[in-house]
């Protein structure tokens, strides 16, 4: 009986020592490994260009200074209120459509 606990502990401690060695190795594991590799290229950081529209394009008040934005496209929407964000979300595309049709009645120079 005591060799087969003894057989049972030693192969518990193998898988353990053998799993943590196994984690080590893994990004993210806190391993010597855990950045990516260099093979990968860099990817730069996404840039959305910013509009600086002082008019909301969902109900056409002054954004003055609401710090509300939506990016959407590529591009930085600035909006005067959180329900006026919230009907962005629902169709980014109208908004942004008549921002690109008429730039100047949104306030973009």
């Amino acid at each position: 009986m005591q060799r087969k606990m003894f057989i049972l502990l030693s192969l518990t401690a193998a898988l353990c020592l053998a799993g943590f060695s196994w984690a080590d190795d893994m990004p993210g594991m806190g391993g010597a490994s855990s950045s990516p590799p260099t093979t990968q290229p860099a990817t730069p950081p996404f840039q959305a260009v910013d509009l600086h529209n002082t008019i909301c394009p969902v109900s056409g008040d002054k954004v003055d200074s609401s710090s509300l934005v939506e990016i959407y496209g590529g591009k930085v929407y600035h909006l005067c209120c959180p329900d006026c964000h919230t009907d962005f979300e629902k169709d980014p595309a109208k908004y942004a459509a008549a921002v690109a049709a008429n730039p100047a009645k949104y306030g973009i120079k």
